[in-house]
């Protein structure tokens, strides 16, 4: 598959579905490429190019635009939605970085899917899904407020500089640089092995809960003696009533 150009994607990240506002890609001092490769069915290698300093941090997601239908919930009919497919954090190292995203997810039938088609009828989920997968790299202080302004510190020491065009920043307050690459994905196809219940899907939740665990074995081997030990009469509390 040929990845497309990267350009610049003013979005925050977040759990569950919300719009992403594209804009035009804009050029800067910092350099921060990559490509995208198939690997196997479902699984995605990300390798990046970049002058960033060693040690920094880039997340990288993939999603996949869900264009909502007639028959879709108000709820989430208004405006375009994604599904967050993979994600993931790589660190840069003599100027390059990588890793993998698997895109697939197994199903409790062992089918193959994407996040999104887990829970499809039981969110009454009626979309349609874009050919294209957004794969995105992202430099986002998630656990680090400070990594940005301790990069900016770096990168002046290097003589380079992060233009404000490059820096934007979340409703949250947090700032963050990013790039994305969009090219055609198949959806998942065939089946494996059925994956084991998870706890929560047992027991309404609570598992195994209602099972004793089992006694571990003696590892001794107790025998009843084949005679009387001894010649004393039976006393009366050793006779059955």
């Amino acid at each position: 598959m040929r990845a497309a150009a990267a350009t610049v994607l003013l979005t925050s990240i977040t759990t569950g579905c919300q719009y992403i506002p594209f804009i035009d890609p804009i050029a800067g001092n910092v350099d921060l490429q990559f490509s995208v490769k198939s690997a196997e069915p479902g699984v995605y290698e990300v390798s990046g190019d970049t002058n960033l300093p060693d040690k920094t941090r880039v997340a990288i997601v993939a999603v996949r635009y869900l264009e909502p239908t007639d028959t879709t919930p108000q709820r989430l009919n208004q405006k375009s939605t994604y599904s967050v497919l993979a994600y993931q954090t790589a660190q840069v190292q003599a100027g390059k970085w990588q890793t993998q995203l698997s895109l697939w997810q197994v199903a409790t039938d062992g089918t193959h899917k994407e996040a999104w088609q887990i829970d499809q009828k039981k969110l009454k989920l009626a979309v349609k899904p874009d050919e294209n997968v957004v794969f995105l790299a992202t430099l986002n202080p998630v656990s680090e407020v400070d990594q940005l302004s301790g990069l900016e510190q770096q990168l002046r020491e290097k003589k380079l500089k992060l233009g404000g065009k490059l820096i934007y920043t979340t409703p949250e307050g947090q700032q963050y640089v990013q790039v994305l690459q969009a090219q055609a994905v198949p959806l998942p196809e065939g089946k494996t092995n059925k994956p084991q219940p998870r706890t929560e899907e047992i027991n309404g939740g609570w598992g195994r809960r209602y099972l004793m665990p089992g006694e571990p074995q003696n590892p001794y081997l107790l025998e009843p003696p084949a005679e009387r030990q001894t010649n004393a009469p039976s006393r009366r509390e050793e006779f059955l009533r």
